[in-house]
């Protein structure tokens, strides 16, 4: 399905990782998971090695495991700071925004950057994501219901953040899985007025 695809430019990874890192290490931990994120693309997860990953990368297998246990848990690393990052610019992308203005131009934005990074995320192993489910879940709850709790968004009118929250991620959860295995499904455009209808039951706002 996927060679049939024009794979996008991917967004890599250049805004830093934990403080405790210094600058030299935080470039080296950078080095491993864009060598990782175009090396999926080009031949799949299961495909490649921690070898093939050190060798791209341009280090030993030795440095890598200073930085990362295996290259699953490059996987993660990836799409956790993928996720950080994506959090951060929709903030700043959206804070001048009303309600329920902001809620649509944040969701259309995350469509967007799935659909740019579905190259990548469609060549991870199915067994390997099916993993990452709940923790994925548990991360992606916590980063909304931050934001919820900080005013930034309102959702649900009458519940509970902790509810609204983790019924928001699951659905859009959900919606980014079945899209990924739907490609005629329909583009970000489309789907984000979709959602937009479901979560509220009313018709999208004009930006």
């Amino acid at each position: 399905m996927l060679s049939r695809l024009v794979i996008p430019v991917i967004i890599l990874f250049t805004c830093a990782v934990p403080a405790t890192y210094t600058r030299r290490r935080q470039s080296t931990r950078l080095a491993f998971m864009n060598a990782f994120l175009q090396l999926v693309i080009e031949h799949g997860f299961d495909r490649i090695t921690v070898t093939d990953i050190a060798n791209a990368a341009d280090y030993g297998r030795w440095t890598f495991y200073q930085y990362f246990e295996s290259k699953e848990a490059v996987a993660w690393a990836v799409f956790e700071h993928w996720m950080t990052q994506l959090d951060a610019h929709l903030v700043t992308a959206v804070e001048h925004l009303p309600p329920p203005q902001c809620e649509y131009q944040s969701w259309r934005l995350i469509l967007q950057a799935f659909e740019q990074q579905k190259p990548f995320i469609m060549r991870l192993d199915s067994v390997l994501v099916s993993r990452w489910r709940e923790r994925a879940k548990e991360f992606l709850i916590a980063q909304f219901l931050g934001h919820l709790h900080a005013g930034r968004f309102a959702l649900m009118t009458g519940v509970r953040p902790e509810i609204a929250a983790r019924l928001y991620v699951t659905a859009m959860m959900e919606l980014l899985t079945h899209w990924g295995n739907t490609p005629d499904l329909g583009d970000a455009a489309l789907l984000v007025d979709e959602f937009y209808t479901f979560i509220f039951n009313q018709s999208p706002p004009a930006l």
